[in-house]
């Protein structure tokens, strides 16, 4: 009787065990990886970039898998790894592989216009901060457009709306024709999407191509916000009347290694945000 008592027990424990374990995983690749809330550092819903603790070799060996977000081990939602030469474009999540941001960082992509985006899903994000590893990271807005013959004149103001401070790529430093190796820069449509402006401006490469510096860079400190301006030449005035505005603010990516994430006490911010904008040229 005793022994059927202490086996009932352990078994019992064991289970428990196992159900707790469970519940700490929040990140799942495949049937097999699993990566628990302890193995994350940060979650940055601006570009919606998961990052880890420590470098995942295994990251640059996935082409085509799944990936699912679970919390409890009841399943936020899932996606899929799409390689990086495929034309497909699934309808939902994706993370593109190998993945751009080294082996310790993948950012989740969603390509589905006019619905709710599920990576902003508001379970993911009350999970995200029960944890403690939610981040806002930076966020866009537009100041000014303005338009004369021969120039455009584009202003924006990048915001830290994250609880860290970060370092991001400066176009004060970098000047022009290097920032627009980062971007693709500033797009304007008609209202029946035709493209009627595009940036003039030729990039410049890093020499090597893969490298930074951190001269580039500038701190913004939690809550601070920076504006910026670029000049374009256009070869004629655009009519008046409202366009369509698509503009791409970058961040390092795959340059930057795990131990160069932090510099002192700043991150540097990875990834890219885009500023989409309806406007009234006169």
């Amino acid at each position: 009787m005793k022994t059927s008592l202490l086996i009932g027990t352990v078994v019992i424990l064991t289970l428990t065990s196992c159900e707790k374990l469970d519940n700490e995983v929040f990140f799942k690749i495949g049937s097999g990886q699993e990566y628990k809330f302890s193995d994350i550092e940060l979650y940055d819903t601006s570009t919606n970039i998961l990052y880890f603790k420590r470098v995942h070799e295994y990251f640059k060996d996935i082409y085509e898998n799944t990936f699912t977000f679970l919390d409890n081990g009841q399943i936020i939602y899932q996606g899929s790894f799409v390689p990086g030469y495929s034309s497909y474009i699934p309808n939902g999540p994706f993370i593109m592989s190998p993945p751009m941001y080294g082996n310790f960082a993948l950012k989740i992509e969603n390509f589905i216009p006019g619905k709710q985006d599920i990576r902003k899903d508001p379970k993911m994000i009350d999970i995200l901060n029960k944890h403690n590893l939610l981040h806002s990271g930076l966020a866009i807005s537009s100041s000014s457009i303005e338009i004369t013959e021969t120039e455009l004149t584009f202003k924006f103001t990048v915001i830290n709306q994250d609880q860290s401070d970060l370092m991001i790529i400066d176009l004060d430093k970098t000047g022009p024709n290097l920032f627009h190796y980062f971007t693709n820069g500033l797009y304007i449509y008609d209202l029946a999407h035709n493209e009627v402006f595009s940036s003039t401006i030729q990039h410049q490469a890093p020499d090597p191509w893969n490298s930074w510096k951190i001269e580039w860079l500038s701190e913004l400190k939690s809550g601070d916000s920076k504006e910026f301006t670029i000049t374009y030449t256009i070869n004629s005035p655009l009519n008046p009347g409202e366009y369509d505005t698509t503009f791409e603010f970058p961040g390092l990516a795959y340059q930057v290694t795990k131990d160069q994430l932090y510099q002192r006490n700043s991150r540097i911010w990875l990834g890219d945000i885009a500023l989409n904008k309806r406007i009234t040229i006169q």
